[in-house]
């Protein structure tokens, strides 16, 4: 299992389907290459939220993984029958967020987006912004893609484990980051160091 990989274990046909078109309106591409012979012995659904994939495996090849139902795995990513899809507006009428949302907020998956119309960060989105998923440079760069922690204290989440990159697009750090707390119990980095909210962020507001 990779950063950001999900395995279903398909519960009927009707929830399994439901869960596939789910994935197709948001754009996860069909990965078959990753594919392999479930011999007929049921299979399970891989689901990768970071790269926006999935593929059909034996459920057996992964003894070890957490199998989650179809309900299961859509609950990991913060969407219910509540959920509204929907456009995000700036005081500026910039667009600043599309995706799935609650009491007018960013919650599950989504797309925010810098002022100039770049993608800003995209996946799933929690009750203090991004959970998993990729952030970008306002010049269009990927800067992280991998997982965030949950901030239960103040200030944002915050990277977790997964990969960082420059303004060029070379990779400089993969892994698990190390933070701390601050005086006021913000976030703060140990290592690695970079610049953890860039100056031109988009401002939204979460739950």
């Amino acid at each position: 299992m990779q950063v950001g990989d999900y395995a279903v274990l398909p519960t009927c046909i009707r929830d399994e389907n439901c869960l596939i078109n789910f994935l197709k309106r948001n754009s996860f591409k069909y990965e078959k290459q990753f594919e392999n012979d479930p011999l007929d012995r049921g299979y399970l659904i891989v689901i990768n939220v970071i790269h926006r994939i999935y593929f059909r495996i034996d459920k057996y090849y992964l003894p070890s993984a957490q199998k989650l139902s179809e309900k299961e795995f859509l609950d990991k990513i913060n969407y219910d029958k509540y959920s509204t899809h929907k456009k995000l507006y700036s005081n500026n009428d910039e667009l600043i967020y599309e995706g799935y949302t609650t009491l007018e907020k960013p919650y599950g998956l989504g797309v925010a987006y810098y002022s100039n119309g770049n993608k800003y960060r995209e996946g799933v989105f929690g009750r203090k912004g991004l959970l998993e998923g990729k952030e970008f440079y306002s010049n269009g760069q990927l800067k992280f893609e991998g997982t965030l922690i949950a901030n239960s204290g103040y200030g944002p989440n915050f990277p977790n484990m997964g990969n960082l990159y420059n303004e060029d697009g070379k990779l400089i750090f993969s892994g698990k980051f190390e933070w701390k707390k601050g005086g006021v119990g913000w976030p703060m980095m140990k290592y690695p160091r970079y610049r953890f909210e860039e100056e031109d962020r988009p401002e939204i507001q979460y739950l």
